[in-house]
């Protein structure tokens, strides 16, 4: 044996020990900079308490259609903390429910087994209509599984009733709206910090620490595995104060699924870093990173349906939001968090990101500077 070769590499040495020393110092950045709190977390947290305060109605009204004996049962699964039940005609129900003044009717035909029992919706309120669907089959199936003497006791039908003028001017106000909002300024919340990457990039390279690390033997990789790590502190610092807050206010949660959730947030978290670095590949001085940030993230906060459904909207607006990844990252965390999907009914939002972030990425590295422009090679 050699005896002037080490037996083992210390730990905590080379590579890794500047990679989290570096990491360190970046986060110590992020929480020392008032900008990143402010506009990565406190601006969504207010566009939920906001927005959410306006539009969110602490109790559902429900029409309920049928034989007394089965609506008692009915009533029982609905309870009356959360629900305000009412028993009127069909008609008077379908009326109602294209009014919105019924966030939906449950219409029991026939009084005894096998029953029918129709779920009327208004077909406009594509933005409640997943979760409301939901509670109204929870209530089918309490009252199949009383009544389950043969099988199949009760079948539930869902019916959406369109009103004549399309989208109704109180679809938003009706129904858990905030269902609808949460996971949309979530998936901007987490679209602001990856873009913010870059602007911190482009400062780095202007005041020269760049170069600097350029020079010492950390290597590339360390540099950009650092960055990509703080800002995931950042994004989970988001998501937890954002899901802090909307828990205690409105009940907002991970949805049935938090598994394929939290790894979405990490899919599409590393997607608009990409964008970031991309950012700071394509500007020159600070001032225009800001100015491209705002033309990126800007319009798909009003286009992307963070804060309304566009179903309703013109036909052009509906195409330009198929071509944002914001939307794809709201409609995937919506469908996670509010709707009861599965990993696979989401799966499409998944690639697409997926995809973007790497095309993003490849261009973000074969164009990205360490020197400022016009500083020597």
């Amino acid at each position: 044996m050699n005896a002037d070769r080490p037996l083992a590499r210390p730990l905590g040495t080379g590579t890794w020990i500047g990679l989290r020393a570096l990491t360190a110092a970046n986060i110590k950045i992020l929480y020392r900079n008032r900008q990143v709190l402010v506009f990565n977390v406190l601006v969504p947290l207010l566009l939920i308490v906001i927005f959410g305060g306006l539009f969110q109605r602490s109790q559902l009204t429900v029409d309920l259609v049928g034989p007394p004996q089965h609506l008692a049962i009915l009533r029982r699964a609905l309870p009356a903390s959360s629900y305000s039940l009412r028993e009127v005609p069909e008609a008077t129900a379908r009326a109602q429910v294209l009014a919105n003044d019924a966030s939906f009717a449950l219409v029991v035909e026939g009084s005894a087994p096998p029953l029918v029992v129709r779920v009327l919706e208004n077909a406009a309120n594509v933005s409640e209509n997943g979760s409301l669907t939901a509670v109204a089959l929870g209530a089918v199936a309490a009252l199949n599984q009383t009544l389950m003497g043969a099988p199949p006791a009760v079948r539930a039908q869902v019916e959406g009733l369109h009103p004549p003028g399309g989208v109704s001017a109180g679809s938003l106000a009706t129904g858990n709206y905030i269902e609808f909002l949460a996971p949309g300024v979530l998936a901007y919340a987490v679209l602001n910090g990856g873009l913010s990457a870059g602007l911190r990039l482009v400062g780095d390279r202007e005041r020269g620490v760049l170069r600097r690390i350029r020079a010492t033997p950390l290597p590339i990789w360390a540099f950009l595995v650092a960055n990509v790590i703080s800002q995931l502190v950042l994004v989970a610092i988001q998501i937890a104060v954002l899901l802090g807050v909307g828990h205690l206010l409105y009940g907002i949660g991970l949805g049935p699924s938090p598994g394929p959730l939290l790894a979405l947030l990490l899919v599409g978290s590393l997607c608009f870093l990409a964008g970031g670095f991309l950012i700071a590949a394509l500007s020159r001085r600070e001032q225009s990173a800001i100015v491209m940030s705002n033309l990126v993230s800007l319009p798909q906060l009003f286009v992307a349906g963070v804060f309304y459904p566009l179903a309703g909207s013109p036909q052009w607006l509906q195409k330009l939001s198929q071509v944002m990844p914001l939307t794809y990252f709201s409609d995937g965390l919506r469908g996670l968090m509010a709707q009861g999907q599965t990993i696979a009914q989401v799966a499409p939002d998944f690639y697409i990101l997926i995809g973007v972030g790497l095309v993003v990425l490849l261009v973000a590295v074969r164009t990205f500077r360490f020197q400022p422009t016009g500083a020597g090679s």
